[in-house]
């Protein structure tokens, strides 16, 4: 059965999967980015090859048609397993994205919008007005490298309430509480896990893994062995930029910042940034 880690891009959960992978299929060991593959994206390149195979150049609505298939191919002969989108909760036709069959819960994580603009302003290699507004369609779709369709992650509001509504056991992490509390935050995740999958809960190895997965950890990985998942579309980006929270303040435009307080004021007073 599927655990979905869900986000929206630049929202922390590249971290989340760090702390996974190690925590639960490396017992707190030194961490690679390899141990990244033991948490497999969806949907990942063998789905994308398989469409290309079938279709030559598909449309999403392809995609859509195989979600279910390869979901129930991925999780044949597991006991449960982990996976990654930035997809949203959606339903194409009647084909519905996160099919309830195929998994038993959710671990979803947020950001203040105001920061992922500036985020993946920066990944995307747009100013934030142009990011802004691209965070605000429903159509929204990230792209292979050849140009095929991958994820259709919609607007943020869309997906954030998508995955609120997702009718499975849940747990919402926050990523600024990833930066102030990570202690406490990755107890409540891994007490989530022992829930629904038993996992174990092990205050020295929670400790110890948030050590080995720390934000300058990452990044100094990063800057030795570079990180395959970086997908920006700026040579210079760095995925691991800086980790902090509410730089949106000091970075982004007064006048944007008034735009964004407008649009997002419901979920922001919702989900308590101010």
């Amino acid at each position: 059965m599927i655990i979905w880690i869900a986000s929206y891009p630049k929202s922390g959960n590249t971290w989340i999967r760090s702390f996974l992978s190690s925590y639960i299929y490396n017992q707190g060991k030194k961490f690679d980015f390899d141990d990244l593959l033991k948490i497999r994206a969806f949907p990942s390149d063998r789905e994308i090859n398989f469409l290309k195979k079938k279709f030559g150049i598909y449309k999403f609505t392809d995609m859509a048609k195989h979600w279910e298939m390869f979901q129930k191919d991925i999780i044949k002969n597991q006991k449960y397993v982990f996976l990654k989108t930035h997809n949203a909760a959606i339903k194409i036709d009647n084909n519905v994205f996160a099919n309830l069959n195929n998994c038993i819960g959710l671990i979803y994580i947020i950001r203040d919008p105001r920061d992922v603009v500036l985020s993946y302003s920066s990944h995307l290699n747009l100013n934030p007005e142009k990011t802004f507004e691209i965070m605000q369609r429903d159509d929204l779709i990230e792209k292979t490298n050849d140009n095929n369709d991958r994820t259709l992650i919609t607007s943020w509001i869309n997906h954030y309430n998508s995955w609120k509504h997702f009718p499975k056991e849940k747990i919402l992490i926050k990523y600024e509480d990833l930066i102030d509390s990570p202690n406490e935050t990755f107890l409540k995740l891994i007490k989530f896990l022992n829930k629904i999958i038993n996992t174990k809960i092990d205050n020295k190895l929670i400790e110890k893994t948030i050590n080995n997965v720390s934000f300058d950890k990452l990044q100094k990985l990063e800057n030795q062995s570079g990180f395959s998942e970086n997908r920006s579309l700026s040579k210079n980006h760095k995925f691991f930029k800086t980790g902090k929270k509410r730089q949106w303040i000091q970075e982004l435009d007064k006048d944007l910042i008034l735009k964004l307080n407008k649009y997002f004021e419901k979920e922001l007073k919702e989900l308590n940034y101010n």
